[in-house]
């Protein structure tokens, strides 16, 4: 996933940053600036929590299901 459909489905989902989404899933919020490509697992994350979205399932959920803390 390239970093621009990132930022962007990440707003979709509801967050208003990389940052917030970053320590919503518990990563350093400088993190995503060092990618110039989304590494898959975070790319999974960020797809499923979209799928969520748009079924009305909570991101909560997602990170339950997922064991994110």
């Amino acid at each position: 996933m390239e970093k621009r459909e990132f930022k962007k489905t990440i707003k979709e989902i509801g967050f208003s940053s990389q940052k917030s989404f970053a320590e919503n899933i518990g990563v350093k919020a400088t993190t995503f600036t060092t990618y110039k490509s989304i590494p898959s697992h975070i790319e999974r994350i960020v797809n499923m929590a979209l799928m969520a979205k748009k079924n009305g399932i909570p991101f909560e959920e997602i990170k339950e299901a997922m064991k994110i803390d």
